[in-house]
């Protein structure tokens, strides 16, 4: 017997809310169990309803999205979180993943993409569950994996994580991919994602620069190294694009779409090549190296 995942909305806005509900009862999505319209209620009724997934707006009128996601996460429901907002700044949408939201999708709301997010938290939350199963069903065998030393070796290093991306952008050979590889390791050192709002991106440009020329791999100045990194990620932009329009539901698209690059500009991007519009999307680097941090971390 299959339950209907149960959602809660927090929205100040009456006319998301309804809209919300209205693609979710369209699409068969789950049981909406409630609704708010501010913070203070939202976290009552989520820590007496536990639902499986709550749609919560980032700027309400007294408690945040972001503290409801914090203060639900420390009571330890569960409870899977899409956030979404107008706020668009990468600085906004890393605190947000910070939090552990599963995904951001910015305002205006498009039916398609809302119903692809939903699902997709669906089915990792079915595959959580399944894991969680093995394990309880296998419990000694994590004991046994570290006495064998197997655990330190289930330990991918930060570099292969990223190249695993890249292979799923299409971008794994491209030269900027490894330009950006030695950006993020440069901020990973730290072990601060601050690090990369303290420095300006040329100053990125120019460690990479310098690291090359002391290993004598190459002699490349900043600006050559900041050209490859743009081209790489534009090169991302339209292979994300492209698999958008082949497959709005793919997992890959929906994971980076939001996270790597701003949406607006995938949809754009999505358009030009379409030949819907003579504009394509812009790239955003900062954006595309925190998201890669987010994807490291998670």
């Amino acid at each position: 017997m299959t339950m209907d995942t149960r959602i809660y909305i927090v929205d100040d806005d009456a006319v998301i809310r309804k809209l919300l509900k209205n693609i979710i009862n369209e699409f068969n999505l789950g049981e909406i169990i409630g609704e708010a319209d501010n913070g203070k209620d939202a976290v009552r009724d989520i820590k007496m309803a536990r639902p499986d997934i709550v749609l919560v707006d980032l700027l309400l009128p007294d408690i945040d999205g972001i503290s409801i996601v914090s203060t639900i996460n420390e009571a330890g429901l569960g409870t899977s979180f899409i956030m979404i907002s107008q706020v668009d700044t990468s600085e906004m949408i890393a605190q947000a993943y910070d939090s552990r939201v599963e995904f951001y999708i910015k305002k205006p709301i498009n039916a398609r993409e809302v119903y692809s997010v939903v699902n997709n938290v669906k089915e990792k939350r079915k595959m959580k569950k399944i894991i969680e199963d093995i394990d309880r069903a296998v419990s000694g065998v994590g004991a046994l994996k570290e006495y064998l030393g197997g655990a330190e070796k289930d330990k991918a290093s930060d570099r292969d994580k990223i190249r695993n991306i890249f292979y799923q952008l299409g971008i794994a050979g491209d030269t900027g991919g490894s330009d950006i590889v030695e950006i993020i390791l440069m901020i990973r050192e730290s072990r601060e994602l601050d690090r990369l709002k303290k420095y300006k991106m040329y100053e990125l440009y120019e460690g990479v620069s310098q690291k090359y020329s002391k290993r004598g791999i190459a002699d490349l100045s900043a600006r050559s190294i900041e050209q490859r990194v743009r081209r790489t990620i534009g090169k991302a932009l339209k292979n994300i694009a492209n698999l958008g329009i082949e497959d709005y539901e793919s997992e890959i698209f929906n994971r980076y779409s939001n996270t790597l690059f701003d949406f607006e500009e995938v949809r754009n991007e999505m358009n030009y090549l379409q030949k819907r519009t003579k504009y394509n999307g812009k790239v955003n680097i900062k954006k595309f190296i925190e998201g890669i941090i987010i994807e490291i971390n998670r």
